[in-house]
Formats: structure tokens, sequence, C-alpha cells
């Protein structure tokens, strides 16, 4: 699984209309809209010039978008000051949080996480919006954890071989 991390600041120096075809779902906050559309401006460019698959259409399939050919499994998560997209031949998942104080116990007792401590608060609950996201109920799968400075990130993936390959613009 090749995992894409990307600075969401390089959003500020493209054209709104170009962000603007990429504009699947609506949003009333303006830099949410923006961060929604860069993700699938990179969802797209990655497909195009690193796996190129030049038929990129995109449709949405129990709320989870894929490629209409299948061609290419996919998962977007953002948070903070970056955006993660995962790629595979295999369905996957992926999440990033940044690390930030919060009532983890709590949230953990909520979600039934056992957590004792802030990290592995939010191990849990990346691994629990990745699963949300692979949207299986596999039991036979990769998963992968790294913490990216502030950032915890988990990837998931049907196949129990995957190899991970991270990418990053930090």
């Amino acid at each position: 699984m090749d995992i894409y991390v990307i600075d969401i600041r390089v959003a500020k120096f493209l054209p709104e209309e170009l962000l603007k075809e990429f504009d699947y779902k609506k949003y009333n906050n303006y830099d949410k809209n923006v961060i929604h559309c860069l993700s699938y401006l990179m969802v797209n460019r990655i497909l195009r010039e690193i796996y190129h698959i030049e038929d990129c259409e995109i449709v949405f399939h129990l709320n989870k978008p894929i490629l209409k050919s299948g061609r290419k499994h996919f998962s977007i998560s953002h948070s903070g000051g970056y955006i993660a997209i995962g790629f595979s031949d295999y369905n996957c998942g992926i999440d990033i949080e940044e690390i930030k104080e919060r009532n983890y116990r709590a949230i953990s007792e909520k979600m039934g996480f056992k957590s004792d401590s802030l990290e592995e608060f939010y191990k849990n609950w990346t691994e629990y919006e990745a699963m949300y996201k692979f949207n299986e109920s596999n039991e036979n799968i990769s998963k992968y954890y790294i913490e990216l400075g502030s950032y915890i990130l988990t990837a998931v993936c049907a196949n129990t071989d995957e190899k991970f390959e991270l990418y990053k613009s930090f």
C-alpha cells in the first residue's frame, strides 16, 4: 500500500477553478471544502502520474469513494494540516489524526477502547476510523501504524502480504 501524506498548505498555490473540478461534496465551511477538493485532486494526480490510470472517474458505494473502473483502491483522511491518501490493489482504509490534548479516557470508554495514554487512544482511534473506511469484516488484514511528529496514522489493507510505503511532504 502506498501512502501519501500531503501538506494542505499547497492548496493556497492552486487556482480555485482547478480545485472546483474536484468538488464531490459541498461543505458550508470554505476551508473544509478546499481540503476536500485538494484531496480528490491529489487522488486524480497520483492515479494518473504514478499509476498511469487515465480513467479516474470516482463513484460512491456505501458512502465510500471508489474508482468506477476498479483498477485501484484508495482511502482518504485529513487532520490538522495534512491529508493522507492510501492506494492499493486491494480494499484499504486510512486515518490520520493530529495528537492533541483531550479527555481521551472518557472518549475511550464511550467507544469501548482501552487506552491508558493519549498516544494509545489515538492509535485505537485511527485504527477504528481506518477499519470503518475499510468497510469489511475481514479478519485477515495488514495493519500499519506510524507516528509522524504530532500525528498518528493507521492504514489497513485486505492483502495480508501488503507492504507499506510512506511518501510524505512534511
